[in-house]
């Protein structure tokens, strides 16, 4: 089951805060998932909670008990009574606000069973609602914004699409709805990505320090066999042979370990400027 057609299974099941949010929820899903004309009302989906919703929706709105047929892995609700699609049409909200929110919450609710969809958390953050009717659309959005959220509008192969990005928001527009679990997966899932963002980067940088400190390494125990095999080890400084030899000795040593092996112990900077000498020193043989 994908991520989608578990929320809409969530939402399916949410309980209607009034009388009203039955016929706000139906008017959401007809006018973006349903086929709407003057003489029929066409709503179609394989999810099967879904169809199950939208038929009692009606029923619990209009006191009609309409039929769903089912072919294959799609479930259906045709209207062709003219009589009972002038009293649904003239029942559900098509124009202007929503005044409760319970209702309007409702609505984007039907909206997202008719024609929503959330990206997998796991490989992105995307949330949209399709519709053909443009009017629709840009109504959802006002709606949307209305309660606190941003959403945008654009088109795309006849439909308008109304969507919204970033963890935050979808997982509030999901609690708004009702689906309070995958909002909380979505929040685990974006904790769980940072925490594991934050630690590649640490063990990325730990690496290029690693081998940082192998390269300066190697250029060390380079320049000391250089100066050895030239025989001029001997006329070297007492420190520098000393922590030459460090070197030698603890190769894989970070220069504040080495610092810590000296007599008397010195710091990082100390342990740089002695071993850039015997660099020097070896370039200019």
């Amino acid at each position: 089951m994908s991520f989608s057609s578990d929320i809409k299974d969530k939402l399916s099941m949410e309980k209607h805060s009034c009388n009203g949010c039955c016929v706000s929820e139906l008017s959401g899903a007809l006018l973006f998932g349903g086929i709407i004309s003057d003489t029929s009302i066409r709503f179609s989906t394989e999810n099967k909670k879904v169809i199950e919703r939208i038929k009692q929706d009606i029923y619990d709105g209009f006191g009609i008990d309409v039929t769903v047929n089912t072919v294959s892995k799609m479930h259906r609700i045709n209207i062709d009574d003219i009589y009972i699609v002038e009293n649904i049409m003239g029942g559900i909200s098509q124009n202007g606000d929503i005044p409760f929110s319970c209702c309007r919450a409702s609505f984007v609710r039907g909206a997202f069973l008719g024609g929503g969809s959330v990206t997998d958390p796991q490989r992105g953050y995307h949330m949209e609602f399709d519709t053909k009717n443009e009017k629709q659309a840009y109504r959802l959005q006002e709606i949307l914004k209305h309660d606190g959220f941003n959403a945008k509008v654009t088109q795309r192969k006849g439909y308008y699409i109304v969507y919204t990005k970033g963890s935050e928001e979808i997982a509030d527009i999901l609690g708004y709805m009702g689906d309070t679990q995958s909002a909380f997966e979505m929040f685990s899932v974006q904790i769980e990505k940072e925490m594991r963002n934050d630690i590649n980067r640490r063990v990325n940088c730990e690496n290029a320090n690693t081998n940082k400190a192998a390269k300066a390494s190697s250029k060390h125990l380079y320049a000391i066999k250089k100066i050895k095999d030239a025989k001029k080890w001997d006329k070297l400084p007492d420190v520098l042979k000393e922590i030459g030899e460090l070197r030698e000795e603890y190769p894989e040593d970070s220069l504040k370990e080495l610092g810590e092996k000296t007599n008397p112990p010195i710091g990082k900077s100390g342990v740089n400027h002695r071993l850039s000498r015997i660099v020097e020193f070896a370039d200019s043989i």
